[in-house]
């Protein structure tokens, strides 16, 4: 949405960021064994650019939007969970699922091609697939992006998503590289895929309730704040107000950031090592 004041175009903070994906994917890079590690550098910026297609996509096919997220409360969870697409849509039908999200069973499939990818030696699909299942598996450790209520805006919070997703790693920045450890394998591509989801939904209360509380205390002049950037004008969360947030999460965006780009490693890395580990130069 823009508005215009005085010759300035003032653009409301857009509900997708792209800068927590690509950092994301670089960071992945980096946990890699030395086998690997080299053949993902050389193609750094290829992943970091293709890392944000999933989201440019998403506006131009119907189909894409669903691989983003799940709504959990929709479901009986217990009913749902560690099921592949096979199994599930055997109890589900599909168009109802794509409805409310196919994010931990779209995962795994895509798992199947990068390692198909790694065994053709396909450079051109490994550095595509790695780069939009980084896309989704960030996706998933995000906590909104497992619940209906995915804005805030059943909650009175509308704008909640690109806060927590975009304002506030943006402002960290550099605190959100550290070290992690290097990848390892997954065993159970499915069990892990929905170990993750499960345990970012476990986080959605926590981040509804705070922001809700710091609202009802903070000076409401003092929530938002007008940022220029070339000739536009855009509403964001302030600095002082997106700090306090952070701080009462108890640094659980970081916490969310840093095991995204593990797992996004250890994917790749286990995808590698199913393909036979095939030697890059």
């Amino acid at each position: 949405m823009t508005l215009h004041l005085k010759g300035y175009s003032i653009e409301l903070m857009k509900p997708w960021g792209f800068f927590a994906h690509k950092k994301i994917n670089t960071l992945a890079i980096y946990t890699l064994p030395l086998e690997m590690v080299t053949f993902y550098k050389r193609h750094q910026k290829e992943i970091e650019d293709l890392s944000v297609l999933p989201d440019q996509r998403r506006y131009i096919m119907d189909q894409e939007a669903s691989r983003h997220y799940i709504d959990l409360d929709r479901y009986e969870i217990s009913a749902i969970q560690y099921t592949n697409w096979s199994e599930i849509t055997q109890k589900i039908n599909p168009d109802s699922l794509v409805k409310h999200g196919i994010v931990p069973w779209h995962i795994p499939i895509l798992y199947q091609q990068l390692k198909y990818a790694f065994v053709r030696r396909d450079t051109i699909k490994i550095i595509k697939l790695s780069a939009e299942m980084g896309h989704y598996i960030g996706d998933l450790h995000v906590p909104l992006h497992t619940t209906s209520n995915y804005d805030g805006q059943k909650t009175g919070q509308s704008g909640l998503h690109a806060f927590w997703e975009s304002r506030i790693p943006e402002l960290l920045n550099e605190s959100l590289e550290e070290l992690v450890g290097p990848a390892t394998f997954i065993p159970n591509i499915t069990k892990s895929t929905w170990d993750w989801v499960l345990e970012s939904h476990t986080q959605v209360k926590i981040l509804i309730d705070q922001e809700a509380k710091l609202n009802a205390t903070f000076r409401q002049s003092k929530k938002y704040t007008f940022e220029k950037k070339g000739n536009v004008l855009q509403k964001n969360y302030s600095v002082e107000y997106s700090k306090k947030y952070h701080q009462v999460l108890g640094h659980q965006i970081e916490d969310r950031f840093q095991r995204a780009y593990k797992h996004v490693g250890d994917i790749w890395y286990s995808a590698w090592i199913e393909a036979g580990q095939p030697f890059f130069k």
